[in-house]
């Protein structure tokens, strides 16, 4: 088993009005995001999938310069945004299998259904 890794960063806003700290407040982050992708065959170049599409196909997701409470269909925690970008990523029929959003240099969330 192969598993590429591709990292991208987007800057979004958001609120967590339910919060009952700091976070209900409007603030922002430097997201930096992390998906993998898997596949246990190579193509006849070697490879599962170019990297070059695979970061096309990440950067097109992303919600970058937004405010993400209206952009989302749900909240706007990590876990969230995580679960979020690895849907969006399965429905273009990519070998997705993991997505770490970073809200912080030292706080993220791993999804991996």
């Amino acid at each position: 088993m192969y598993t590429l890794i591709v990292k991208e960063t987007f800057e979004a806003a958001h609120t967590i009005p339910e919060h009952s700290g700091k976070c209900k407040n409007l603030h922002g982050h430097s997201y930096r995001v992390e998906a993998e992708f898997s596949g246990d065959e190579l193509d006849s170049m070697g490879m599962v999938k170019d990297f070059a599409d695979l970061k096309k196909a990440v950067r097109r997701i992303l919600p970058d310069h937004t405010y993400l409470n209206d952009v989302l269909d749900g909240p706007t925690t990590a876990e969230y945004i995580a679960q979020w970008i690895f849907t969006h990523l399965k429905q273009d029929d990519l070998p997705v299998t993991a997505v770490t959003v970073w809200e912080t240099e030292n706080c993220g969330c791993l999804y991996k259904p």
